[in-house]
């Protein structure tokens, strides 16, 4: 087995990357992340609601460490762990 090799952390840190984030679990609740960002609650997270919010995907996010055409990517907000490219969370910032 390929991971056989790898040391504890290595082995705890690639398995972290290939899991996509959960939107029920704490984290993603208290950010508002949705898979889809049409169903973020604007009411709770206006950021969303605003002028900007057409624009405001992972896949457009600084934070999004993929390339904007893929489907899912790691996000550093999340350790790593996989979000939609189509999703949204309260942490979102323009890529440059």
């Amino acid at each position: 087995m390929l991971l056989a090799g790898l040391s504890p952390v290595a082995r705890h840190a690639n398995a972290q990357q290939n899991q996509t984030v959960d939107e029920d679990e704490p984290a993603a609740q208290s950010l508002g992340y949705r898979h889809d960002a049409e169903q973020v609650d604007t009411q709770a997270f206006p950021k969303r609601a605003g002028a900007q919010a057409g624009r405001q995907l992972c896949r457009n996010c600084a934070l999004f460490d993929g390339d904007p055409s893929v489907e899912w990517a790691p996000c550093s907000i999340f350790q790593g762990r996989k979000v939609s490219g189509k999703g949204w969370c309260n942490a979102w910032v323009s890529r440059s």
